[in-house]
C-alpha cells in the first residue's frame, strides 16, 4: 500500500504546474504546518481540489483515511484502481459524485524486505522523480468545503495493484499523473468515465528513482529533514 509519503515542498512548488496563477502566497493563506518528511494515513495531508461550488482551484488538508460513515471496515487510505474501474463500494459513489481531488508530493517510501520471513528487518527506500518535480497523486475524498475533518469525509490515495510496489513487487504503488492529467482529474467538467480512463494513464516506472534512507524513517515520528537522504555507500540509483 501507499502508507507514507513526503509533502516538504513549499505551496508553489506544488501548485504552479496546475494553476495556473499568481503566485501561491497572494491567493492562499499561508500553511502553518509546513513541511513533513514522513507523513502516515491519519492525519491531514495537503490536497488541491475545486469541491467548492464556483469550481475554483482550492488547497485544504485533508485527513489521509476513508470510512463511510457506520461501515465496519477498517480506515482505508489507498483507494485500489480495480475497485474503481469495476464500479464497487464506495469509490463508484465518491467518483460519481465527483470527489476527485489531488495529493502534491515530493515521494513516497516503499519497504524491501531483507530476509525471506515476512516479519523480518525491512530497509525502507525514497522514491521520486527522475527530475525531482512534484508528484500529483489522483486521490478521493468526502469531504467537501464547511465538511468536517475525520475519516467519514477523508481522502484516500488511488493504487495500483496490478503494477506492483517499485520496491517491493507485493506492494501498490500510488499512480502518479503528470500535471496535464492532473488538472482534468480535478476539472467539474470531467465525466466519471473520462476520469477513470485517466487513471491509466500514470507515469511509467522510468520516470522515478529510488534509494535506500534510514531505519529511522520507519517509525512515523521521524520527522526530520534528513529522512529522505540517501544512506549506504552504493547512493540513488535508478534501478
Amino acid at each position: 500500500m501507499c502508507g507514507r509519503i513526503v509533502q516538504k515542498g513549499n505551496l508553489d512548488d506544488y501548485l504552479e504546474r496546475v494553476i495556473r496563477a499568481p503566485r501561491a502566497d497572494e491567493i492562499f493563506p499561508p500553511d502553518p504546518v509546513g513541511p513533513k518528511y514522513n507523513v502516515p494515513p491519519g492525519v491531514r495531508i495537503l490536497a488541491i481540489h475545486r469541491l467548492g461550488g464556483d469550481g475554483s482551484k482550492q488547497v485544504e488538508r485533508i485527513f489521509w483515511g476513508y470510512k463511510p460513515a457506520g461501515a465496519k471496515v477498517p480506515l482505508m487510505s489507498n483507494a485500489r484502481l480495480e475497485t474503481i474501474t469495476a464500479g464497487k463500494w464506495p469509490w463508484a459513489a465518491l467518483m460519481k459524485a465527483g470527489g476527485r481531488v489531488l495529493v502534491p508530493a515530493d515521494g513516497w517510501y516503499e519497504w524491501k524486505r531483507l530476509t525471506p520471513d515476512p516479519k523480518g528487518p525491512k530497509q525502507p527506500h525514497f522514491i521520486r522523480a527522475v527530475n525531482d518535480d512534484p508528484l500529483y497523486f489522483p486521490a478521493l475524498t468526502a469531504w467537501r468545503p464547511g465538511k468536517e475533518h475525520g475519516p467519514e469525509h477523508g481522502i484516500a490515495i488511488v493504487t495500483n495493484d496490478a503494477k506492483g510496489g517499485l520496491i517491493d513487487v507485493h506492494d501498490r504503488r500510488p499512480i502518479v499523473l503528470a500535471p496535464e492529467l492532473a488538472q482534468e482529474w480535478m476539472d467539474p467538467a470531467t465525466t466519471p468515465l473520462c476520469a477513470r480512463d485517466l487513471l491509466m494513464g500514470g507515469l511509467p516506472e522510468a520516470a522515478f528513482r529510488w534509494y535506500p534512507v534510514k531505519q529511522a524513517v520507519g517509525n512515523s515520528r521521524y520527522e526530520r529533514p534528513d529522512a529522505t537522504d540517501p544512506t549506504g555507500d552504493n547512493g540513488p540509483s535508478l534501478f
